[in-house]
């Protein structure tokens, strides 16, 4: 997918770590068992086992549908599956894990949205929610829940958990 830029919903959970900005720069391959086009819908409908890659960024689902309008670069893309899953390596070499019942993009407002069942995870912080909702631009997130608990659930790793399987020497003053 261009300019997928879901990892970017990190950025609030480690503080100043940026998407792998040569991951943008690659060609986008899709490759599935059946994709269907309907020219005059301006849509392309991939489905199963549909894994798509552009640099580090992986994403398999289930079924991505992509609808573009007239404007290039306006495309919304649509990843659903139990789950969509989404992977990239960030500029600093920690790995971004996310996944929900469905994940989609809009290009040019540059909004990425996790659905059902949704979490972000990151090395040393993890975001559980109904809905994950990132606009790229202004840098903010918004995760929200419903159902029988109506929580957001984020949770931090201690320092102590960072460093359990290094030597005493070794281990981060305070």
């Amino acid at each position: 997918m261009k300019n997928v830029n879901l990892a970017v919903l990190a950025l609030l959970l480690c503080g100043g770590v940026h998407a792998k900005e040569s991951d943008f720069a690659e060609k986008v391959y899709v490759d599935a068992v059946k994709q269907i086009a309907e020219m005059q819908d301006n849509r392309v409908t991939f489905s199963d086992d549909v894994i798509i890659t552009q640099g580090t960024i992986k994403i398999k689902a289930d079924k991505v549908v992509v609808i573009r309008s007239g404007e290039r670069g306006a495309e919304v893309m649509t990843a659903y599956g139990k789950p969509a899953t989404f992977f990239q390596i960030l500029d600093n070499g920690k790995p971004v894990n996310a996944h929900g019942d469905s994940i989609r993009y809009e290009l040019k407002n540059r909004l990425v949205t996790i659905t059902g069942n949704g979490e972000l995870k990151q090395e040393d912080s993890q975001v559980n929610g109904d809905l994950i909702r990132y606009d790229i631009v202004k840098q903010k997130m918004i995760a929200e829940s419903k159902g029988e608990t109506n929580r957001v659930k984020t949770v931090f790793l201690p320092d102590q958990v960072e460093n359990f399987d290094k030597p005493a020497d070794k281990k981060q003053d305070k």
